[in-house]
């Protein structure tokens, strides 16, 4: 029931790192700045209201599902602690075109909620996958995931909360976590499996 390992994790990684180094040096200048606010005002209201396009239960069930990636964040601390230490080192401002019942405080880049949210759900469906005999299985938990995290990033943007560069640097930096971490397993595994030869 063991999965095949990821090839070259730490390549990975490192690619993930440079795209969200990347993805951080564009949220902070013009053109960047320019796209966020057009998405972002595309996702807004159109008659000059700050609240999100289209019925009260939409704006309500966006708040429900970001509470997903809220509650993952208790599963694996260290996403949370690296969120928030890269927000604390971009300081970068939320978009002034919030609703005064979306309003948050924090800093915007990277979005906590999306990189945890990948963090937790791709965690979890790669603990689950090692459980698992069927590749298709694996393929769902993997597919639902990665949906699920999604749907939490969109749903950030959706509220206004967030620019939409917040939301690929989160899941980006989310991404680089996981390869990393999923290096770091394979060499601790590989390390013990040359131990028990001996």
């Amino acid at each position: 029931m063991s999965q095949p390992p990821t090839r070259h994790p730490a390549l990975l990684a490192l690619a993930a790192m440079a795209a969200f180094t990347l993805i951080a040096w564009l949220a902070n200048t013009a053109p960047g700045a320019a796209i966020d606010l057009h998405v972002l005002t595309a996702l807004q209201s159109i008659n000059g209201t700050t609240t999100p396009l289209g019925p009260d239960w939409l704006n309500e069930a966006g708040r429900d599902l970001t509470a997903l990636g809220s509650i993952s964040m208790l599963v694996l601390a260290t996403a949370l602690v690296t969120g928030w230490l890269l927000k604390w080192g971009f300081s970068q401002s939320r978009p002034d075109l919030l609703s005064d019942a979306t309003r948050v405080f924090t800093s915007s880049f990277p979005s906590s909620h999306a990189m945890s949210s990948l963090v937790t759900f791709l965690a979890l469906a790669s603990v689950l996958g090692r459980q698992v005999s069927k590749a298709h299985t694996r393929r769902y938990l993997l597919i639902a995931a990665l949906l699920l995290s999604l749907l939490s990033g969109l749903s950030r943007l959706y509220l206004g909360v967030h620019w939409p560069s917040d939301v690929l640097g989160g899941w980006v930096a989310g991404a680089a976590w996981l390869l990393l971490a999923e290096w770091l397993r394979q060499r601790l595994a590989s390390k013990q499996r040359g131990h028990s030869r001996q």
